[in-house]
């Protein structure tokens, strides 16, 4: 064998490469709340936030790269939409037409923090993956009238996510919009 192809090899495998996940969860969980609100909310996810991609460890000295908004924008919008009557997207804080058009009295902007890691020097997906997720509740106005810091951590071992490798990932997203979930139930200022 050629000398240089080996080096080249070699050189790649212990620079590790990148594997794409999704972090999406599984949605069964995300129920109707029993006490639904009769108001419209919006939510607010900047364009360059959509299409922003991340790249955190993962095993084997691999990593994974993902697109953490553009995986729960389908989970924060059920959630709102489990909790409030009408759930719309804003696209701008600043189109007070639309955001009166439609009634909205409330936006929810997300901010998410995501890391990973894995034990395990033979296998690329991560067996740990960590979410801080902040939400703030802004009125039409701007000002803001609710905010909660969520941390989580999602684990998955081989034997389990040798049929998912996104299995931790999409556990902590689970846990972290169930967590948020349960938040917006707790928060009577939604009622007023």
């Amino acid at each position: 064998m050629d000398i240089k192809f080996l080096a080249i090899v070699f050189a790649f495998v212990l620079s590790g490469c990148s594997h794409q996940i999704q972090i999406n969860p599984d949605m069964k969980e995300f129920t109707t709340s029993d006490q639904k609100i009769d108001k419209t909310v919006g939510y607010f996810i900047a364009k360059d936030d959509i299409s922003k991609s991340v790249t955190t460890p993962g095993g084997g000295g691999d990593s994974v790269t993902y697109q953490p908004y553009k995986d729960t924008e389908t989970v924060l919008y059920t959630v709102l939409m489990n909790k409030f009557s009408d759930v719309y997207k804003v696209d701008s804080l600043e189109d007070n037409n639309f955001i009166e058009k439609n009634n909205i009295r409330y936006i929810f902007i997300p901010k998410l923090v995501t890391n990973s890691s894995s034990g395990s020097a033979f296998t690329w997906p991560p067996t740990k993956f960590m979410i801080s997720l902040t939400c703030q509740a802004i009125k039409s106005e701007g000002e803001v009238v609710w905010e909660k810091s969520i941390d989580v951590e999602g684990d998955a071992e081989f034997d389990e996510f040798k049929s998912d490798f996104s299995l931790a990932a999409r556990r902590a997203t689970e846990k972290a919009f169930i967590k948020l979930a349960q938040e917006l139930d707790n928060q009577p200022i939604f009622t007023k």
